[in-house]
């Protein structure tokens, strides 16, 4: 069994102690250029009231991470939780770490303390492999069209 097979993944929450980890391993999957920056993660208040995230943790190293939010939309205002990035490092995939991180969000969504019950993610639709792994734990395609506006910089 190699160092990477060892230990089992401890998933929990996510707090402000997880930052550089969470970081390093978006800088690993992304090939050095970071698609979250330090900004987002002080913007998103790891462990704060709104926030939902969790990491998976082996033998005392992040192996994934899953950042979620609690935002209100729509009109009359609903509360739903919202995943923004599930990721897990490279040398730890093929192992339910993902599965596990979205699962920990579930049942924490349906807790006394927080009683969300919607949950979304959006997905690029090409990416096959990510909305049958969605689809495989209850995900369902969504009646809401998404519109998007960029400004030039």
């Amino acid at each position: 069994m190699s160092a990477m097979e060892k230990g089992t993944a401890n998933i929990r929450r996510m707090g402000r102690g997880d930052v550089n980890a969470v970081l390093a391993i978006d800088r690993k999957i992304s090939g050095g250029r970071g698609l979250i920056t330090y900004e987002d993660m002080v913007a998103a208040a790891p462990g704060g009231a709104l926030d939902l995230s969790f990491v998976a943790e082996i033998d005392g190293q992040v192996a994934g991470f899953i950042l979620a939010r609690i935002t209100y939309v729509g009109v009359p205002f609903i509360e739903i939780a919202v995943i923004q990035a599930l990721v897990v490092d490279p040398d730890y995939q093929r192992r339910g770490i993902a599965t596990r991180l979205v699962h920990a969000l579930l049942d924490y969504c349906h807790t006394e303390e927080v009683r969300v019950n919607t949950i979304r993610v959006a997905l690029d639709e090409r990416n096959i492999r990510l909305r049958r792994f969605f689809e495989r734990l209850g995900f369902r395609r969504s009646e809401l069209i998404g519109y998007t506006r960029t400004f030039e910089s």
